[in-house]
């Protein structure tokens, strides 16, 4: 059974495809991995939920180098590429199967930094603000959440312009848009993204501080927040 984000039967060909479905999709990684406070040479402790391939994982563990990352997601699939991409990291990569907020996070006052990417908007809303709420149980004070996902418009018209972009970012690619879609396993049946200012205000609400929006390319945004110190 297909689960969320799994678009390609065969995991090995989801790097190339995202990036072919996500416009840029390595400007947003850098926006994730450029919002936190940390120093590059500190020791901290990073959670990912929705690890997928690893891709992000890697990035993270090669720009903080004195890093370790739980990387947590629930396709065997995924966690399979994941697992050969990070192995060159040792044991700075916990590589785990599980699914959020049902399994992780599972402790208190345990990350420096939360972060993921391209997967919260498969949660329906009520569960996005539960898990936020455990995000900042699990995060130390001080400690920051960041995540990288496909937001809504609440105006039609700008979901239209969002859908000819993608359109014309897969053919820049190289891409037949047919020949694509018909090796894109369509995941819309998983897919409940929320408004930015919906998702920002209920971070409010949780308790963290310092809430903003870092970057933003029509429907893909990033996004964090800080629990208190």
């Amino acid at each position: 059974m297909k689960k969320p984000g799994e678009v390609f039967a065969d995991s090995s060909l989801y790097d190339p495809g995202i990036e072919a479905i996500v416009p840029r999709y390595d400007e947003l990684h850098d926006a994730i991995l450029n919002s936190p406070p940390q120093d590059r040479t500190e020791e901290i402790r990073v959670l990912e939920l929705g690890a997928g391939t690893g891709e992000l994982t890697a990035k993270l563990l090669t720009r903080f180098p004195e890093s370790t990352v739980l990387a947590v997601d629930h396709s065997e699939g995924m966690l399979a590429e994941a697992e050969r991409k990070l192995e060159t990291f040792g044991d700075r990569a916990d590589i785990v199967q599980g699914t959020f907020p049902d399994d992780y996070p599972t402790a208190s006052d345990e990350f420096d930094l939360v972060i993921t990417s391209l997967a919260v908007h498969h949660l329906p809303s009520a569960e996005k603000r539960t898990l936020f709420d455990s995000l900042a149980d699990a995060l130390v004070p001080g400690g920051w959440f960041v995540n990288g996902d496909v937001i809504r418009f609440d105006a039609s018209h700008l979901e239209t312009v969002s859908s000819a972009m993608i359109a014309n970012w897969v053919r820049s690619k190289g891409w037949e848009e047919e020949e694509f879609m018909n090796r894109w396993q369509a995941s819309d049946e998983f897919d409940d993204p929320d408004a930015l200012t919906d998702q920002l205000l209920w971070l409010r609400e949780v308790g963290f501080e310092s809430v903003t929006s870092v970057w933003q390319y029509y429907n893909f945004a990033v996004y964090g927040a800080r629990k208190p110190a």
